[in-house]
């Protein structure tokens, strides 16, 4: 269900776009899509047919492995399940939307991304203007597929054959590239006697110097 094409970079800033659905065998995927703000890479995506509320431990555990990344998720539907289930797990950065009530004028803050005729074709125009800048690096086959086949019709309605769930969530994750924060330096950080740090101890093959037990070490001599 999930694929890797980059580790988690201490010096990067990541977004998730969550696309949720029923979970059934025979329904529509759930979808989450991981993009790296600092250059637009697609580093992971997760996919698969789990329920809502199972799905928001998957989104926890994908979240934190990126640094606790803004993470969006569809507030349509199924999506409310999974919002709930990732603020009972506590997930520290989730991405709010502030709306107005127009009954007492007081303005408050959802949780999630809500899709409605308005937003959709916005998220939607977009990812293609991020994508036909260059913005975007896309790595995963299916998620290009899916584009490809993403079509506008005369009515204006928008949808993806057979399936659009993978862009949905790269349109969300599209859109968290606004309000993500990206580190602008790196701290330096003593890891000595961490797990890096006796695995930089680790002579090579070829034996050089550079990689001689202690070279590292606190003491600085060989």
């Amino acid at each position: 269900m999930l694929t890797v094409w980059e580790d988690p970079q201490r010096w990067s800033g990541y977004v998730l776009g969550v696309d949720t659905a029923e979970g059934l065998g025979h329904g529509d995927y759930s979808c989450i899509q991981v993009i790296d703000c600092k250059d637009g890479k697609q580093v992971a995506v997760w996919h698969g047919r789990i329920p809502p509320d199972e799905l928001s431990q998957e989104v926890y555990n994908l979240g934190v492995w990126y640094g606790n990344a803004l993470c969006c998720v569809e507030a349509n539907n199924h999506g409310l399940t999974t919002i709930v289930g990732l603020r009972q797990l506590g997930y520290p950065n989730l991405y709010r939307r502030r709306t107005l009530n127009s009954a007492n004028q007081r303005t408050s803050n959802e949780y999630g991304w809500l899709t409605t005729r308005t937003s959709k074709p916005l998220m939607i125009d977009e990812l293609a203007q991020a994508l036909k800048n260059y913005e975007l690096s896309i790595f995963d086959e299916y998620t290009l597929a899916e584009l490809r086949t993403y079509t506008r019709n005369d009515r204006g309605g928008m949808s993806g054959s057979p399936h659009d769930d993978r862009v949905m969530a790269l349109a969300m994750a599209n859109q968290m590239r606004k309000y993500a924060y990206i580190p602008e330096y790196v701290q330096n950080v003593d890891d000595t006697f961490t797990l890096d740090w006796w695995h930089r101890q680790i002579p090579s093959r070829n034996g050089s110097a550079s990689d001689i037990i202690g070279l590292n070490s606190s003491r600085g001599t060989v």
